[in-house]
């Protein structure tokens, strides 16, 4: 049976479902991809202080600023600052967040004694064109697809940036009848898994007993009530490189004269494809996209090409990677031409979530009327940089747990026309949250 307390604090989220639905529709028509977060993390910054949250982390304090990872050229830092200002952001807060340091932390404080509870939120958009067909995508149909070509939220970050606020609000207002601490961050840049190392790093969860992290998921086909999906997930490590081949151009008709970066690219495309799998662990390769070339007749002189590798342990990636950085640097000599390597991004194959607290979110779950299945164990071939978090928090003691909520999606993740019709199935991931903080506290 839920507690009187739950029941009040379920309510007043249901209060708001109005207002979700309305936040979560503004950060999508204002799309803003990794690092780019300025709006977006200007108007959680206000938000959070008109809550009148105990403590309010913004920008570089948020961040070990080495550890930042694919950061833009500052020439598009600016460019997406001077954007954010006329799409509204909060003048008192934007410059918080310029030059990549585009993350919110906060912490809500009893000051009665219990447990440190911690929620992770991610808030960026990819690099997706969305959809402006209002035959086919309701957000074009009413008015709030990305106005932001090539950012769009399609993996539903938006919601979870609403989540966390709303979880935020919820506390806040119930705050004189909880206990413990409760820490908030809201996080940039996880697509290309970018921004939780730097985060991680500073030690703002160290002292955390219970942290939870939330995302969408479409419907259960095998079970269609399902409300959320639990694992006991092991997320597999993942390296994010960029190459950039440079050759000499020529005429075409006298290539011996030049050094083809293209014939390059197709030498490591097929030779990275090429690497035999080990026994140490499963892998994933994929070459996503290569940008060569500036005439029919001049020998390409210039590549770019980015790529992603994943193993299913620490080890498989220690094999993966060492191999393929050979194959890009002989590869690339074998023409004639250089490479240069960077790391863009980056997970490690660590568990993310605690069986036990697991286990007791599923009954929690169950417990308030909604429908979860037992967790089973496995890895999953997606990569979510919360890995370092839960790992940091877990290495402290403390116990995770990833929680997907379900809702019945228009489209696959990262697609162009990517939506959920249930918005207010986001009152759900809130109330998850609540009601696994209450269990741990013993309310």
């Amino acid at each position: 049976m839920a507690s009187e307390l739950y029941k009040k604090m379920a309510d007043y989220v249901d209060s708001k479902a109005d207002w979700m639905v309305e936040n979560r529709r503004d950060f999508h028509k204002f799309a803003e991809g990794g690092w780019h977060e300025v709006r977006t993390c200007s108007i959680i910054a206000d938000f959070l202080t008109k809550l009148g949250v105990d403590e309010l982390i913004l920008g570089k304090d948020c961040f070990v600023a080495e550890d930042r990872m694919g950061l833009p050229d500052q020439e598009e830092l600016d460019r997406v600052y001077e954007r954010a200002l006329e799409q509204g952001a909060v003048p008192e807060f934007a410059p918080f967040f310029k030059d990549g340091f585009t993350g919110v932390e906060a912490v809500i404080d009893t000051g009665r004694p219990g447990p440190v509870v911690g929620f992770r939120t991610d808030i960026d958009a990819l690099g997706v064109f969305e959809s402006q067909d209002p035959a086919t995508h309701r957000p074009a149909k009413e008015g709030f697809a990305s106005i932001n070509p090539g950012e769009m939220q399609a993996c539903g970050h938006d919601s979870h940036a609403t989540i966390g606020m709303m979880t935020a609000e919820t506390i806040k207002k119930f705050k004189d009848q909880l206990c413990g601490k409760f820490k908030f961050v809201f996080q940039p840049s996880e697509e290309g898994v970018r921004g939780a190392k730097a985060m991680a790093g500073t030690g703002f969860l160290d002292d955390v007993d219970y942290m939870m992290a939330m995302h969408i998921a479409p419907l259960n086909p095998a079970c269609p009530e399902e409300d959320f999906n639990f694992r006991y997930k092991t997320c597999m490590a993942n390296a994010k490189l960029d190459v950039f081949l440079t050759g000499k151009a020529c005429h075409a008709a006298a290539p011996e004269s030049g050094n083809n970066a293209m014939l390059a690219a197709a030498a490591i495309i097929l030779g990275i494809y090429g690497i035999p799998r080990a026994s140490v662990g499963d892998a994933r390769i994929n070459v996503g996209q290569v940008i060569a070339g500036s005439g029919r007749n001049v020998v390409c002189d210039r590549v770019k090409m980015v790529m992603e590798l994943r193993g299913l342990t620490a080890a498989s990636l220690d094999y993966l990677e060492p191999y393929a950085r050979r194959i890009i640097e002989h590869g690339a000599a074998m023409h004639g031409c250089t490479a240069e390597i960077k790391l863009m991004g980056a997970t490690p194959a660590v568990v993310i979530d605690s069986p036990d607290f697991t286990d007791t979110l599923v009954e929690v779950a169950n417990d308030i009327g909604f429908k979860a299945l037992p967790a089973p164990q496995g890895t999953v071939a997606t990569s979510d940089d919360y890995a370092y978090m839960a790992d940091r928090v877990i290495q402290h003691g403390g116990k995770s747990c990833y929680i997907s909520y379900r809702t019945d999606e228009a489209a696959p993740h990262h697609a162009t026309t990517f939506d959920f019709a249930n918005e207010k199935d986001m009152t759900k991931a809130v109330k998850i949250f609540l009601a696994g903080a209450l269990k741990v506290a013993g309310l």
